[in-house]
């Protein structure tokens, strides 16, 4: 039998203390370097991560960016924002061949620091990644238009094109509603207030482009939605969109919505299903017991009115569901771009004569 209580003449040893800091670099991805730090005495204050090349600092960034696994592995608060991206300057990218380190408060090197870098040429439509919607946009967005729900992170968009932002809420007001998710960083400002689903006070045929990047599935009436999106653009305007593709986040173990569900919500009313859409995002995303459904069920549709992901879909039902429309809304237009980029789907829809 083991001895659980055999003495010993030597001292017990104590807990060795917690690092004041935690993290790693993720590695070196579309001309950034990516990964994530925190502060593990005081979890709510961003960690400033330097970025050297040779010893020598090139630059800083601000650890406070989402990233839901961050959230889903309870690191710090719980709340994801932990994430840093810090694109490198020209002028060390030139060099091809380089190492970069990532250090936090006190010279605090984080795992996974030096990163050996070997670029090549890149062709975006071969890789996935941020850079390759932000190459979309600078080839089809021009003149004029709107965003809508940028929130923190609006479209890179050319030089000499002009955005203005649409939301359902003015800028502080947004601040506050999403105080969770955006903390640590500011929204857009608003120029519209408006209903996505409707667009109203922006003129039919007004504008050159509209942006809604994963936006569209926080949107009950989807079809709705699209038709206003293109009465608003000019012909030969486009709209930009992303969306995600469920087998890559938490909707992943939701049934995918079909074509005829939203076409019974654009010629019913959103209202028939709305119930159900919670109740499915409670169990299936958030899955809370059976007993605990009820109260959340009337939190989330009645008294905070959240917009959860309505509807969930794949790459494939997707480029279906922008297909069948065309059959169905009063606008005519062609897929004019398609890519399944990573976690995201990225459409460019072209309103035609």
């Amino acid at each position: 039998m083991r001895n659980f209580f055999r003495f010993s003449r030597s001292p017990a040893r104590s807990a060795a203390p917690r690092a004041p800091f935690d993290g790693r670099v993720d590695g070196f991805h579309a001309g950034a370097i990516e990964g994530w730090a925190v502060n593990n005495v005081d979890p709510s204050q961003p960690v400033k991560v330097v970025i050297q090349q040779n010893g020598a600092p090139i630059g800083e960034a601000a650890a406070n960016a989402f990233r839901d696994d961050l959230r889903e592995a309870g690191i710090g608060l719980g709340h994801g924002n932990y994430a840093f991206c810090f694109p490198v300057p020209a002028e060390y990218r030139a060099l091809r061949s380089y190492s970069l380190s990532a250090l936090v408060d006190g010279g605090i090197e984080l795992r996974g620091s030096p990163v050996a870098v070997f670029e090549t040429d890149e062709f975006p439509f071969r890789t996935q990644g941020a850079h390759v919607r932000d190459f979309l946009a600078l080839q089809y967005l021009r003149g004029s238009g709107i965003e809508i729900g940028a929130l923190d992170k609006p479209t890179t968009v050319p030089q000499g094109t002009v955005v203005k932002y649409v939301d359902s809420k003015p800028s502080e007001r947004l601040q506050d509603y999403y105080l969770t998710e955006l903390s640590g960083h500011d929204v857009v400002h608003v120029d519209l207030v408006t209903d996505a689903h409707t667009l109203e006070g922006v003129p039919d045929c007004s504008q050159d482009f509209v942006i809604a990047n994963q936006v569209l599935e926080h949107l009950e009436n989807t079809l709705q939605a699209l038709q206003s999106m293109l009465r608003v653009v000019k012909k030969g305007g486009v709209v930009f969109l992303s969306l995600p593709d469920k087998r890559f986040t938490f909707d992943v173990d939701r049934p995918v919505t079909r074509f005829a569900h939203v076409l019974e919500d654009y010629r019913s009313g959103a209202q028939i299903s709305r119930e159900s859409h919670y109740r499915e995002w409670i169990e299936l995303v958030e899955k809370l017991p059976a007993a605990k459904i009820p109260e959340r069920l009337n939190v989330l549709m009645n008294v905070l009115k959240y917009p959860i992901h309505f509807h969930a879909w794949t790459a494939f039902e997707l480029f279906e569901l922008f297909e069948q429309a065309r059959t169905v809304l009063p606008y005519a237009y062609e897929i004019d771009c398609f890519k399944a980029n990573e976690a995201e789907a990225l459409f460019v829809l072209r309103r035609t004569a």
